[in-house]
């Protein structure tokens, strides 16, 4: 038995509305997999998170990615009928930078596919993918669900940030260690959500009309480490609290710790079922 517990919340009746007037999710039929820092397309396969979208009937349409020649598609963007694709990010540069190759890819696979995309994004995944829609021009979009993403930013981007800048950071580098040196734009991009930072312009924008869930990481308990998300506090993780998107997401809690597992394949399927039937 799956040991999780959700919980939808509606705060608005007008959304509801809104809602029932949006094309069903029945009619997308592909999913976006979108990574989070120091992670890539295949972690989504890794973690067996794409396990349970098979087992549910989804194909895998494969993965896009890049070089220094440009854009490498996957070969099976043509899967039939509900299809998930993963994508290379480059996870530690700043957040425009990813969604702006994000775009790229998209841009080709709505070329083929031409259908409404399901937008899936784990941590800063999330977040690449909340810029993209608010950019002008993205693909058409039936939904945007986030797991453990910091839409309010997280402590821990502000601590790496000082130590990325510091001696300690100096000393890492020269040590052939660079991640903390090479992410310093993205955790900037991160910080905790105030006047001036990149989150809280972000958070200000007008968003599209979909359905939006953020799966959280419910961390009810600090007793247990292995089950507690140290990374983003769960008030970070819910759209609810983003100023532009007040009442409007729906909220699944878990479990889990912030890392991707096999059971947020599970997840997904139970989410595109209910917002199916909505």
């Amino acid at each position: 038995m799956i040991s999780y517990h959700y919980k939808f919340s509606f705060l608005f009746s007008i959304f509801l509305l809104t809602l029932l007037l949006l094309p069903s999710l029945l009619e997308a039929k592909t999913m976006v997999l979108i990574h989070g820092h120091m992670a890539d397309g295949m972690s989504w396969r890794t973690t067996k998170v794409t396990n349970g979208l098979l087992l549910a009937g989804w194909k895998d349409g494969g993965n896009y990615s890049f070089n220094q020649y440009g854009l490498l598609a996957p070969h099976n963007t043509n899967a039939k009928p509900d299809a998930f694709f993963s994508v290379d990010l480059p996870s530690k540069a700043p957040i425009y930078v990813q969604s702006n190759i994000l775009r790229q890819y998209l841009d080709h696979l709505y070329a083929i596919r031409n259908e409404p995309i399901i937008f899936v994004g784990h941590s800063s995944g999330g977040i690449v993918a909340r810029l993209y829609l608010v950019t002008p021009g993205h693909v058409p979009a039936a939904a945007l669900i986030t797991i453990g993403t910091p839409h309010l930013g997280t402590p821990i981007a502000n601590i790496a940030y000082l130590a990325a800048n510091s001696p300690f950071g100096i000393m890492l580098n020269t040590m052939g260690e660079h991640t903390i040196r090479d992410s310093r734009s993205l955790y900037t991009d991160l910080k905790t959500a105030q006047p001036n930072t990149f989150l809280y312009w972000l958070n200000q924008q007008p968003h599209p009309r979909i359905p939006y869930v953020s799966i959280i990481r419910n961390n009810e308990s600090k007793t247990r480490p292995s089950k507690y998300d140290f990374i983003v506090p769960p008030e970070s993780q819910n759209m609810n609290n983003v100023w532009a998107l007040r009442g409007q997401s729906l909220i699944y809690l878990t479990k889990e710790n912030h890392f991707l597992s096999g059971k947020d394949g599970l997840f997904l399927i139970d989410i595109l079922k209910r917002l199916s039937k909505m």
